[in-house]
């Protein structure tokens, strides 16, 4: 779902909601501004190529459960938890995508966004839906997260991570990416009892 920590937190990152970042294959894509406009006003640039670009696609390219690096949290309203997750060194650990409920586990999946010009910064809308959670803090039940993403053509990608008990929902969870009211793309996840349950004290 820096793209699902809550959300997707796409997801990604509940707390660690919904994880997005950067792909961790270029670490010159961790922060785009600084890299693809070089001194003159990123601002303006970063506008004037979005409202340039043009996507046609996007191609969910490797899914499962992976480890990261957070090296941002802020604070994200519309998703379950109220945080997302700027994310490096994303590394997958397993394909699968029946993923246990398990305090700390990150799934999600690597993207590539098709179109024109290459690396040009987009917008992005992410859509979680997920089983009831109740955030316990404000007693607030969601089943849908949806928040904006600064992105760009290319590849990228998107996490959710548990790092609360009452996230741990058994279902069916399934992330989108939105471009300008189309949809690029979609993944879905089983979430399962966890097989190995902590240890009574």
């Amino acid at each position: 779902m820096q793209h699902l920590k809550r959300s997707i937190r796409l997801w990604g990152v509940i707390s660690a909601a919904t994880i997005i970042g950067a792909d961790a294959a270029s670490a010159q894509q961790g922060n785009p501004s600084t890299w693809r406009y070089g001194p003159y006003d990123k601002n303006i640039q970063r506008k004037l190529t979005q409202d340039t670009a043009s996507v046609t696609g996007a191609t969910v390219m490797e899914v499962g459960i992976y480890t990261a690096r957070v090296i941002k949290t802020f604070d994200v309203p519309g998703v379950a938890g109220g945080t997302n997750q700027g994310l490096d060194s994303f590394t997958l650990g397993q394909a699968t995508t029946n993923v246990p409920a398990r305090i700390g586990t990150r799934f999600g999946f690597r993207y590539t966004i098709h179109g024109t010009p290459s690396n040009a910064p987009i917008a992005l809308t992410m859509v979680g839906e997920h089983p009831p959670l109740k955030d316990p803090k404000t007693g607030k039940t969601q089943t849908r997260d949806e928040y904006e993403l600064e992105s760009w053509i290319g590849q990228t990608y998107t996490s959710y991570s548990f790092d609360n008990e009452w996230e741990l929902i058994p279902g069916r969870w399934n992330f989108e990416v939105w471009h300008k009211g189309k949809k690029l793309c979609e993944q879905s996840f089983t979430v399962i009892s966890d097989p190995k349950p902590k240890a009574k004290k």
